[in-house]
């Protein structure tokens, strides 16, 4: 299994309030292996750097089913985070043992999954 990247909108009458978004034709959506899950977004290195978004995605519960929702409201709070573990990425890939490019390739899916979400007034949601 891999996680995941997807652009939602709001719909009260769809799934759980949100219609997902079809992706561009070429997209690339994957934002690691469900080992990131607890060994790199839910690490301690990340966690230290300041992320609180993305962690989440290792505090599986049940109304959250391991799924990181991010509203239309929080979008660019969560892409700053993103920029901040980008620009931090060495001390991440030394503290998680994960290749720094990969780290990289993985928050490039996520900040153009963002870009998405904003154009349509959306979210996004990591499963």
């Amino acid at each position: 299994m891999s996680l995941d990247i997807a652009v939602w909108t709001p719909d009260d009458d769809a799934y759980a309030g949100r219609n997902v978004v079809a992706d561009p034709a070429g997209t690339s959506t994957g934002v690691g292996a469900e080992s990131f899950r607890h060994e790199l977004w839910g690490s301690a290195a990340a966690r230290r750097l300041g992320a609180t978004f993305l962690p989440q995605l290792a505090d599986i519960t049940i109304e959250n089913r391991g799924n990181l929702v991010v509203p239309p409201g929080q979008l660019d709070a969560f892409e700053q985070e993103c920029v901040l573990l980008a620009e931090n990425v060495e001390q991440l890939s030394a503290g998680t043992g994960y290749d720094a490019d990969r780290i990289l390739h993985c928050l490039t899916n996520v900040r153009h999954a963002v870009e998405r979400a904003k154009a349509v007034h959306g979210g996004i949601i990591i499963w």
